[in-house]
């Protein structure tokens, strides 16, 4: 990699959107969530797939279709660090009912399956990811060669795309609190600190001592094999992230990225998601020739107290800040509008 691409954290101006007061007429209506059942899950299939990442590796998800009609759009959900895939499977089977045939999937040593303690994070951004963008492609093409792909990525799921094999095939993409993870674009003060001692000595120490980063460690979540805690650490701790990795030499490639991309961060999410460190995410897509956007949600704009890193993909989300995503990109992108896309 050349000292220019490794030198720094990515730097960019992008102007932000922030959502901050509450959109009255929007959240009138739609009904409060219930913590049961939702009824369009009845419109919704679910079905086991397993493909391969690409470098051959089996993967397992799941996909979520919806039954009464034909997919006007594919969606690849793209999970968090140590995050199962079925924490997805709520928002799955809620953009199903819309019109999307929806891909969720556990990156490999994750959710059902055992982890090996040399399975690395270069593999689950690199390969995992872009094996998954190829089963959604191959699923597409299957229905029709011009069905939209939407990518809706959550941290890593959205911090990994710089690497992902293939980013000319993806029309439209959502990342919730992706990052670029250098710990120096962490708030200045508490967050920064425990950034750094997180990356630079607790990983190491856990690794050290129980050949794993244990989900506790983690403050909950599924436990990551030796080898991915490590390579997050040292991502980490370095000024160009995975871009100073030898090992992923020649696989940042931003620039393949033609679509329209909205990268958002919250408000309360100062721990995982920072705006500098979304920001600078953003700017690994200055030179593509896809269109970036920055939007930062207030959790006032959709009528809450709290959202933070992970309460976006809670089902408690689905009545504000769901709806909200999926307007916010079907505004900028039209092919994903069933009345637009392909659906035969």
């Amino acid at each position: 990699m050349s000292s220019a691409l490794s030198a720094a954290a990515p730097t960019a101006t992008y102007v932000r959107t922030t959502l901050e007061s509450p959109d009255q007429a929007h959240l009138h209506a739609h009904l409060p969530f219930q913590d049961e059942p939702s009824p369009q899950d009845a419109e919704v299939s679910m079905a086991a797939v397993q493909f391969a990442a690409t470098d051959g590796h089996p993967l397992h998800g799941h996909w979520f279709v919806p039954q009464h009609r034909p997919a006007h759009a594919v969606a690849v959900m793209a999970p968090a660090t140590g995050v199962p895939q079925r924490y997805y499977h709520a928002f799955a089977r809620w953009l199903a009912a819309r019109g999307y045939a929806v891909l969720c999937f556990d990156y490999r040593g994750m959710g059902a399956r055992s982890a090996s303690g040399r399975t690395g994070m270069r593999e689950w951004v690199r390969h995992d990811l872009s094996g998954a963008l190829a089963c959604a492609k191959a699923r597409s093409t299957r229905s029709d060669p011009h069905l939209p792909v939407l990518w809706v990525g959550h941290s890593l799921g959205g911090n990994g795309l710089p690497l992902v094999q293939g980013l000319e095939h993806i029309n439209a993409v959502i990342t919730l609190g992706s990052q670029f993870g250098y710990w120096k674009l962490w708030p200045r003060g508490w967050h920064r600190q425990v950034t750094r001692v997180f990356y630079g000595r607790w990983v190491p120490l856990c690794v050290r001592l129980t050949g794993k980063l244990p989900g506790w460690a983690l403050g909950g979540g599924e436990a990551l094999p030796g080898a991915a805690a490590m390579d997050w650490s040292r991502w980490g701790m370095s000024p160009g992230y995975f871009r100073d990795d030898p090992a992923c030499d020649g696989w940042y490639q931003p620039d393949q990225f033609q679509g329209h991309m909205q990268l958002w961060s919250i408000d309360d999410d100062k721990t995982f998601g920072p705006v500098d460190a979304v920001d600078a995410l953003a700017a690994c897509f200055g030179q593509s020739g896809g269109q970036v956007e920055r939007l930062h949600l207030h959790p006032r704009a959709v009528g809450r107290k709290a959202v933070g890193h992970f309460g976006v993909f809670q089902r408690v989300a689905e009545a504000e800040i769901w709806p909200l995503l999926l307007k916010h990109i079907e505004a900028k992108v039209p092919l994903l509008h069933p009345a637009v896309g392909v659906t035969s």
